[in-house]
């Protein structure tokens, strides 16, 4: 497998494709050279770091398919390659800017979907600093290097501590899949109401825990009935097959105060019936760029429900997907590989395959390098 080395650039926001040595390099990476590429090995040079960031070395990566639409190209084509993807991401911290008072060496971190806002627009002001409409590059990477790296650096006011009680193996998913569905969950939240959560996957299972521990009846939805154990196990009072006509007629008649939607597909007509006047749907699932939803436009407006979009959360409702985890003892369920196996992991994610999320576990590879072992890279992915 053809390694690739590359300094990044001084300028922030574009990567200088610059060959640089292996000795050079510090910092090691998977990533895509072109949209729906093969995976490949990168490795780069950071810059220095600024006063007020923070480097950390990466322990454990999460997969999110997010990082699917945006290496296949099917969130736009304006993809700044090689693309390193990666926003679910824990590690220790290694340098903090000389700035930096509220992080040091050595402690457990993490890090999310965004790396930056201006602080100052309308979106910023409200505590809704994930919507910030002024800064250029606000996710955590494109053009920047993501999370699937041995070191990331980035402001260190987007870091969080990893709470005591959190597993650094399983935690990384916690960052997207748990702060995608926590976040809105609590903000609609209905206690002792019943919550539809759609889909049993990698943000499903996370909605089904959460809103069971915010005292919701949940009632779990999936085409599968093979997840109604796990979906029980999780939390859930209720499992409906939505393949069965007659479990979703009953369903429309018991209807939901609140619904999320983890799951992509297009038509939520049924699902929209089955929520209760007044009541709300919520759409977490991301479509690719261009797809549009159907639903009943008449049932929306004459019952008066509320049909809205929630993207992951502000920095305050991440550390409170945090905070509520760690409380709870809630957790994701993750398969995890090693570095050498990224493309494993990937493959798995790509095809729909994991259970629930993958991770993998970073460290390895920065253990063979501090034991000056040689690292086997798989050839065919």
């Amino acid at each position: 497998l053809t390694t690739i080395f590359i300094r990044m650039s001084e300028d922030p926001f574009s990567f200088a494709r610059i060959p640089c040595s292996k000795e050079e390099a510090d910092t090691h990476c998977w990533g895509f050279g072109e949209a729906k590429g093969k995976m490949q090995r990168f490795d780069f040079k950071l810059p220095a770091l600024g006063e007020n960031e923070m480097k950390i070395k990466v322990t454990h990566a999460g997969l999110c398919h997010s990082d699917v639409f945006m290496a296949d190209g099917e969130w736009g084509s304006n993809v700044t390659w090689p693309c390193v993807p990666g926003h679910e991401i824990v590690g220790v911290v290694d340098q903090v800017g000389e700035k930096v008072k509220t992080f040091k060496p050595g402690e457990n971190v993490c890090f999310g979907v965004f790396r930056d806002c201006c602080g100052t627009c309308a979106c910023c002001r409200s505590g809704n600093d994930q919507l910030c409409s002024e800064t250029t590059f606000k996710p955590t990477y494109d053009p920047y290097l993501g999370g699937y790296s041995t070191s990331f650096q980035a402001r260190a006011d987007f870091f969080y501590h990893l709470p005591n009680g959190l597993d650094p193996a399983r935690s990384a998913p916690i960052l997207c899949a748990g702060a995608t569905t926590f976040a809105p969950l609590q903000r609609y939240c209905i206690p002792s109401g019943r919550c539809g959560v759609i889909g049993v996957g990698g943000l499903g299972h996370m909605a089904i825990q959460y809103a069971a521990a915010m005292g919701m009846h949940v009632v779990a939805l999936s085409t599968s009935a093979d997840k109604m154990k796990e979906a029980m196990d999780m939390g859930a009072k209720e499992f409906i097959v939505t393949k069965d006509p007659e479990q979703m007629k009953n369903l429309q008649k018991n209807k939901l105060d609140l619904c999320i939607n983890t799951a992509l597909f297009y038509d939520l007509t049924d699902y929209l019936a089955a929520v209760k006047n007044g009541g709300t749907f919520i759409q977490v699932a991301a479509p690719a760029a261009g797809e549009n939803l159907k639903f009943n436009f008449f049932d929306l407006v004459v019952n008066q429900k509320q049909l809205v979009g929630s993207l992951v959360g502000s920095r305050l409702e991440v550390q409170q997907t945090l905070d509520f985890s760690a409380d709870h003892k809630i957790m994701p369920i993750t398969e995890n590989f090693s570095w050498a196996d990224f493309p494993k992991a990937y493959a798995k994610l790509h095809d729909g395959k994991p259970k629930f999320r993958c991770v993998v576990d970073t460290h390895t590879f920065a253990e063979q390098i501090a034991n000056s072992q040689e690292v086997i890279f798989h050839e065919n992915f």
